[in-house]
């Protein structure tokens, strides 16, 4: 089969150029939206809009589909999208309430038409998500919502082996390239307070820390971003104490290596859609700690991992809206930090035994070979060959 795409970005690999026996297109500047978006950023600093529309004379009449995204396609021809968050994307319009915009009700229609076949959840969260919105226009969901399935993102087993504490010292190892919305500034925070308080004997532990300390923006905070003495003091630590190892970056490569010799995993993310690394961690073996963002509690159940409870919004986000909030989720997410790590370094068993949950969650719910058999039997709604129930089912 033909698999007409929009990009080749790291969304794209991880969920839609997975199979071998397909051959896939990127139509990126074939799309009209490409070049149109382009001139309306530059020159009337006017929103992205995510929508494919290719001339259709390019796209073969017979054995093809467009597979897209959290992009909507503006065609006649079969087309499918995975999305992160809602579908459609629009972007939000300065005064403008949200189920007001024009640009979202107009896109919808595309969503709607008879030519999308199937749209594609990452997880239940963002399926959740989804049906929020489309509450608000019941005319549409009618029509949107049995095309509405999630199908969590494949990950291959990278070390098949269980995790076990041999010695004393426990490795922990965050990695997130931005390192303050990833959660790295709690981490920092945390083993500080453990260790001031008396809770980590020397030599311990090892914090390996592998992100950007320069992308200090963290979105979530909105218009309560940390100032310049916070982010000194978070690089302080780092310089100061010899349990951290800090690297700006490394290659995926040299990533995966330092995942198959921790013990535990952290991803305290502040805002995440998803969370991919999480599966590389838990595909080496290595159970993480992580917040409850999103798709983290569905990804990281309490059998292969811990997890933070935190405060969510409608949109199982943390919501900053004052400097109080974020002092008060910052505490939040700090003491469930040192909670969790306590818990490690008491019952290191506990480290070994959620390993072996870890592996067998990702050869059960993100095997390779299933996730391309599902998506070709979404696929098969392109020409009719099955319902919209037998793909949820396949």
């Amino acid at each position: 089969m033909k698999v007409i795409i929009s990009g080749k970005s790291y969304p794209e690999k991880r969920n839609i150029t997975v199979n071998n026996n397909h051959s896939y297109r990127n139509f990126r500047y074939l799309n009209s939206w490409t070049w149109l978006n382009a001139a309306r950023q530059k020159f009337y600093k006017k929103n992205k809009k995510f929508i494919f529309s290719p001339p259709d004379v390019l796209i073969p009449k017979k054995g093809a589909v467009i597979h897209l995204f959290n992009e909507v396609a503006a065609t006649q021809r079969p087309w499918f999208s995975t999305f992160e968050t809602e579908l459609p994307r629009v972007l939000p319009e300065a005064g403008v309430p949200k189920l007001a915009s024009k640009e979202l009700h107009r896109q919808l229609q595309h969503v709607a038409a008879p030519a999308c076949k199937a749209i594609i959840a990452i997880s239940e969260a963002t399926r959740e998500i989804q049906l929020k919105l489309l509450a608000a226009f019941p005319n549409e969901k009618k029509r949107i919502q049995p095309k509405l399935h999630v199908l969590h993102p494949p990950q291959r087993v990278l070390h098949d082996q269980v995790r076990k504490v041999q010695g004393e010292r426990v490795v922990f190892t965050f990695v997130g390239n931005e390192f303050y919305r990833k959660g790295g500034a709690e981490v920092v925070l945390a083993f500080q307070e453990l260790k001031e308080e008396g809770a980590l004997p020397e030599n311990r532990v090892q914090v390996n820390l592998v992100g950007n300390l320069t992308h200090q923006k963290n979105i979530a905070l909105k218009d309560h971003q940390d100032d310049a003495a916070f982010y000194q003091r978070i690089e302080a630590v780092i310089k100061a104490d010899g349990m951290f190892r800090h690297s700006a970056s490394l290659p995926n490569e040299e990533v995966i290596a330092l995942f198959k010799q921790t013990h535990v995993g952290l991803l305290p993310t502040w805002q995440d859609t998803y969370g991919f690394s999480l599966l590389e961690m838990q595909a080496c073996g290595c159970p993480v700690i992580t917040t409850n963002v999103r798709a983290l509690p569905e990804i990281n159940p309490q059998m292969a991992g811990w997890t933070i409870a935190c405060p969510l919004n409608a949109m199982f986000e943390l919501d900053v809206k004052t400097a109080a909030d974020k002092a008060a989720l910052r505490r939040t997410i700090i003491d469930g930090l040192k909670q969790h790590i306590l818990s490690v370094l008491q019952d290191t068993d506990s480290i070994r035994t959620r390993s072996a949950q870890s592996l067998e969650r990702i050869k059960r719910e993100h095997d390779p070979v299933q996730f391309a058999r599902k998506l070709d039997a979404i696929y098969a709604l392109a020409d009719g060959k099955i319902s919209e129930a037998d793909a949820t089912l396949a």
